[in-house]
């Protein structure tokens, strides 16, 4: 039977029928982000996701990862049994937290039925947190890459083509880091078509530098900027080598805590505002402690300003979800005259950092940041 009023209604009380709304405004939002080009199922992607339902606060999400085989063979018809090599195991984990975003609806829903989850009078709200919500996400993939990374290339007051041509050969030795000694090579994204490539973000004042290069200017003036594996990344500047170069925006906010909590996870409940997600400059003072754009004192600081560049391989970061996404709403104790609105997340976010559970390689992957790596320019 057709509602006579006209008003689409969700019923407060279904669950079901509220969680799966929340979730269409969410997805409304996914290609706003920045991000939905790196997000994948699997470890081949840059953000490798992955969901568990029956993960809530306090519960962990399992990420595993198979090694390779590479011992080499038994010669002639020296004995082969006994010496088999094991099959290196690692793994990572994510503990749930749950975050909630709290949004307050005033007078606007005098007459509104709290008990009834009115779509009309709730899709503005909705919106607003979905949008929220997709900032914040976003915010959290730049903080983890800009300072997860355990390897480090300083490239001083320069970021000229031969600099990146410097830093591509770090990035296939794994020799040369500023920080963080020898490290294998950097493992790619491949491409559908098999190509391997790694994304590195910049950001404007990176840029500049950049493109002030006459270098930099004569290759790019003959580059694919929209080929087939840049068709979805917001930014792409163009492709040279193996690098897929973007530009991000500029992190404008602030904050009122740690970037990252005591076990390097991103803590959302950090941010005091955020305007603009994206990466974050710093600066360095003569004593070396570094204050990162948003922080108290930033601006006021005369030290040494730095950007900081990141290269993302394959399984850089790790997200896990927990209990799907919810949508509560609030009345006041005043007769229900104003309301507040909150959308619920459970979600844990960080870089990925291997544990090898039985036997790591000759240069270790376990306990570094497994796809990241930075670079600092001196501005």
């Amino acid at each position: 039977m057709a509602n006579p009023g006209g008003t689409a209604v969700v019923d407060y009380n279904s669950d079901l029928v509220r969680k799966r709304w929340i979730q269409e405004g969410l997805i409304k939002f996914k290609d706003k982000s920045f991000w939905q080009p790196y997000i994948g199922r699997s470890f081949n992607s840059v953000i490798y996701q992955q969901t568990n339902p029956n993960a809530k606060e306090g519960h962990t999400v399992v990420f595993d990862f198979d090694g390779e085989i590479v011992a080499g063979p038994v010669r002639g018809k020296e004995q082969a049994l006994g010496k088999g090599e094991t099959k290196r195991k690692f793994s990572d984990k994510i503990t749930v937290d749950r975050f909630r975003f709290v949004v307050d609806n005033g007078d606007a829903f005098d007459g509104v039925n709290i008990g009834d989850l009115s779509i009309t009078q709730h899709q503005d709200s909705r919106t607003k947190l979905a949008r929220k919500w997709t900032r914040f996400k976003d915010q959290g993939y730049f903080d983890i890459a800009q300072q997860s990374a355990t390897h480090l290339i300083d490239a001083g007051s320069s970021f000229s083509l031969n600099d990146l041509l410097d830093v591509e050969n770090i990035i296939k030795t794994g020799n040369g880091y500023t920080v963080g000694g020898k490290r294998l090579p950097l493992r790619p994204f491949e491409t559908a078509d098999g190509r391997p490539l790694w994304f590195i973000l910049i950001d404007s004042s990176i840029k500049t530098k950049f493109l002030k290069d006459s270098g930099a200017q004569n290759l790019l003036a003959q580059a694919d900027l929209r080929g087939n594996e840049n068709r979805l990344i917001k930014g792409v500047l163009g492709k040279i080598g193996n690098f897929v170069i973007a530009e991000a925006d500029n992190f404008f906010g602030t904050q009122i805590g740690s970037i990252l909590d005591d076990e390097n996870y991103f803590d959302y409940s950090a941010i005091g505002e955020l305007l603009t997600p994206g990466l974050r400059q710093y600066k360095k003072e003569a004593d070396g402690t570094i204050i990162w754009s948003g922080q108290k004192g930033f601006e006021e600081s005369t030290g040494t300003l730095y950007s900081r560049a990141v290269i993302l391989g394959a399984g850089a970061m790790q997200h896990a979800f927990g209990k799907m996404p919810d949508y509560k709403v609030q009345p006041s104790p005043d007769f229900g005259i104003k309301s507040e609105s909150l959308l619920e997340v459970w979600t844990g976010l960080k870089a990925t950092v291997l544990k090898a559970e039985n036997d790591d390689y000759a240069v270790n992957i376990g306990g570094i940041s497994y796809g990241i790596v930075a670079v600092d320019v001196e501005i």
